[in-house]
C-alpha cells in the first residue's frame, strides 16, 4: 500500500521482451534507496505496483506481466523516460495522501493543460467504466501521484498542480494526448459496491 506522495524520480533504461514468455523486463536506474531495495520488495512505479527482480547498483529490474501490460502504460514507456517512484507505506505515523494500492484501474489521457503561473492545470480524459468513482473533490492516483479530483464532466476530470508536484514528478513531462496510469480511490470502490440494506 502507498500513499500517493512521490518519493523519487527514476528513468527508465529498457522495457523488453523476454524471450519465449509474455511477460517484460522492465529496467529503471536510480539512485535513491541503494541499501533499503532488494529482490521482492514493493515498488510503485508510475502508480503500478511492482515487484523488485534485483537490483544491482543504480539499476533495478522488475517483471511486468500480461495484465500489467494490459491495463497500464508501463509497455509504452521508451529508454529515457521519466517515472515517478515511491516504496510502500508504513503505518507509524501520519497519513498523508491516500491510500494507493497500485492496482491501476485503466489508462487515462491528458486533454487539456493550462498554464497559470508556476501552477498547472490538466484535464484528463478516463475510461468509461470509472465514471462511479470520479467525484469532484474526492481522491484520484495519476501515475501513482495522489491529487484531489476538480470538475469532472462528460468522461473528463481536471487535476490543480502545485509547483511541489511539478518539480518532484513526472507530471512536468504531460503533453497532450500523454497516457497516464489511474487509480479510483479504494474507498469509493468499496462504497460503490455496497448495497443497501433492505428492510
Amino acid at each position: 500500500m502507498f500513499t500517493g506522495l512521490v518519493e523519487a524520480l527514476g528513468v527508465v533504461k529498457s522495457c523488453c521482451a523476454l524471450p519465449k514468455q509474455k511477460s517484460l523486463l522492465f529496467q529503471i536506474q536510480t539512485t535513491r534507496w541503494r541499501g533499503s531495495l532488494k529482490a521482492g520488495s514493493s515498488l510503485c512505479v508510475n502508480g503500478v505496483c511492482l515487484t523488485v527482480l534485483k537490483k544491482t547498483g543504480k539499476n533495478i529490474f522488475f517483471n511486468v506481466v500480461n495484465e500489467t501490460k494490459k491495463r497500464s502504460t508501463l509497455p509504452f514507456l521508451k529508454a529515457g523516460d521519466q517515472v515517478n517512484l515511491e516504496r510502500p507505506l508504513r503505518f507509524q505515523g501520519r497519513l498523508d495522501g491516500h491510500f494507493v494500492l497500485g492496482h491501476v484501474d485503466g489508462v487515462g489521457t491528458i486533454r487539456r493543460i493550462i498554464t497559470q503561473g508556476d501552477e498547472k492545470s490538466f484535464l484528463v480524459a478516463f475510461p468509461k467504466p470509472l465514471k462511479l468513482f470520479m467525484v469532484e473533490k474526492g481522491s484520484i492516483a495519476v501515475d501513482g501521484v495522489s491529487l484531489t479530483l476538480g470538475k469532472v464532466a462528460r468522461g473528463c476530470f481536471w487535476v490543480h498542480c502545485i509547483p511541489h508536484t511539478l518539480k518532484t514528478t513526472n507530471f512536468k513531462n504531460y503533453r497532450d494526448k500523454t497516457k497516464v496510469n489511474l487509480e479510483a480511490d479504494v474507498l469509493a470502490k468499496l462504497a460503490a459496491r455496497r448495497k443497501p440494506k433492505v428492510h
